[in-house]
């Protein structure tokens, strides 16, 4: 009887491991799949988010509303251009309340600090050429080359002088509408 007992009790204790082992297996392959859906449903979500980023991207190139942009964009960087450039007493309080349509404060604040127009000389901007890179329409801010000729007339000698001007003109977009934050003068050879 002692030998049919062990033989039972290690039968027994084989049927216990093996019950054992397949619970750990299957409790471990069990754990890893639940980790691979985790990983599955992370990587899914980053696609969707990139695949949102795209379609935003691919509905901002549209070719009418960059058409749109453009337009939007070389006429407030004209109407600054005209605002600020042009200078004389007549125009003086139109061109000061247009200027916070198109420009930052503080720029407006440099193009028109007292309320009415001091100044001893009158000017004029001829020859406007606008250069505005493409790629920059479907981000909301933008870098846009003007050139032109910016002619001063003294109110008191009657003398004309002519100057080229060529200017790196920063924009940005907000709530769909381009305002001028800052202009720096570019240097360019053989300008006339």
């Amino acid at each position: 009887m002692n030998r049919r007992f062990l033989f039972g009790m290690f039968v027994a204790l084989l049927v216990v491991l093996t019950s054992v082992n397949i619970y750990a297996t299957r409790k471990a392959s069990n754990d890893d799949l639940q980790e691979d859906l985790h990983e599955l449903k992370v990587k899914n979500e980053k696609i969707m988010e990139e695949k949102t980023e795209l379609e935003m991207t691919l509905q901002k190139q549209e070719p009418a509303d960059i058409q749109a942009r453009y337009e939007a964009l070389v006429k407030q960087v004209s109407t600054f251009i005209e605002v600020a450039f042009k200078q004389d007493k007549e125009t003086y309080q139109e061109r000061k309340k247009e200027a916070h349509k198109v420009m930052s404060k503080d720029l407006a604040t440099t193009f028109f600090p007292t309320e009415t127009y001091k100044g001893d000389r009158k000017t004029e901007v001829d020859e406007v050429a606008i250069f505005i890179k493409t790629g920059d329409l479907t981000n909301n801010q933008a870098s846009v080359l003007v050139k032109f000729k910016h002619t001063l007339y003294s109110l008191q000698s009657d003398q004309k002088q002519v100057s080229p001007v060529f200017l790196r003109i920063n924009v940005h977009r907000e709530e769909g509408h381009w305002m001028i934050t800052d202009f720096q003068d570019v240097e360019e050879e053989g300008y006339s």
